[in-house]
């Protein structure tokens, strides 16, 4: 069987996407553990399913076939997809996920022109989407934490010490550990013990954040069921709640991520937005089963 396919990526974290009705049917958990596969597969950290009907949605499953409820750089990447293929002409409009209704905005497609350039390079830029993530939930109950009150600033005993963490929703489970010198951190290792913690009753991606100074933040993430990745939007809002609750850094900041930069913001209404490139890298058919002869 042939199902057609593009490839994204956002500040590296890269997806596979499908649009439903070629998959229509399919166990997508299996198909994600198909498709994201890097020696066997196309090779990606997650599957996005593109639904149109009844209203727009995006269907998010992690590379190990975990279905996730929300993706901040996947969604920009669907954003990206939406605009390539035509289904939204708008530069603003909702998008249903697991986690609630996102808010799309689109701040630069790439094909705007710049006269002051060579005519031949008049066609230059990035895509750019802002999306209104919501605001984050503290209750420990909502989001899979093994706990009586808000989990914020608390000490885990791991095999490389106590680690002080902090956990909120921010379209997922996040948990945040603030540290003096990011690169010194053993992301896989440590990310992987506090992950899959017992206190951790769904398991909990983990992001490392060294504040650089107020209005930036440098992270790297430990994603529950793919491990160390580029990126991660909803762990780069979470990043951005805890420092901002512990007086570190201000409501709006840059955050530095391996191959990219993510820009976030916290409004007045406490509400979370974040704004980033989305990157279509191919497109193809993938033979599911093996090509026949």
């Amino acid at each position: 069987m042939m199902i057609k396919f593009a490839k994204y990526h956002g500040c590296g974290n890269d997806f596979i996407m499908v649009g439903e009705e070629s998959v229509k049917g399919m166990d997508f958990s299996e198909l994600a553990l198909k498709v994201c596969h890097r020696s066997t597969g196309i090779g990606a950290d997650g599957l996005i399913v593109v639904c149109t009907q009844p209203e727009l949605e995006m269907i998010f499953y992690n590379q190990d076939g975990s279905r996730a409820p929300m993706c901040g750089n996947g969604i920009r990447c669907f954003a990206k997809y939406c605009f390539d293929y035509g289904i939204c002409k708008e530069k603003e409009y909702d998008v249903k996920t697991l986690a609630g209704v996102m808010q799309v905005k689109v701040v630069k497609t790439g094909k705007e022109t710049y006269p002051h350039l060579d005519p031949e390079k008049a066609e230059q830029g990035e895509f750019v989407v802002e999306i209104g993530m919501g605001k984050p939930l503290f209750d420990p109950a909502t989001f899979g934490v093994n706990a009586t009150s808000d989990f914020l600033n608390k000490a885990i005993n791991t095999t490389f010490g106590k680690v002080n963490v902090s956990s909120c929703f921010m379209g997922t489970v996040h948990t945040v550990v603030l540290v003096d010198n990011l690169d010194a951190v053993n992301v896989d290792a440590l990310g992987s013990e506090i992950s899959n913690h017992p206190i951790y009753t769904e398991k909990t991606n983990v992001n490392f954040v060294e504040v650089m100074d107020k209005n930036t933040l440098k992270i790297k993430t430990y994603e529950r069921g793919v491990g160390p990745t580029y990126a991660c939007g909803t762990g780069a809002c979470a990043s951005l709640v805890i420092a901002n609750l512990e007086g570190k850094c201000d409501d709006t900041v840059d955050v530095i991520l391996p191959l990219g930069t993510l820009h976030i913001t916290k409004t007045k209404e406490e509400e979370i937005r974040m704004a980033g490139p989305a990157v279509k890298i191919a497109e193809g058919v993938y033979y599911l089963g093996g090509q026949e002869q």
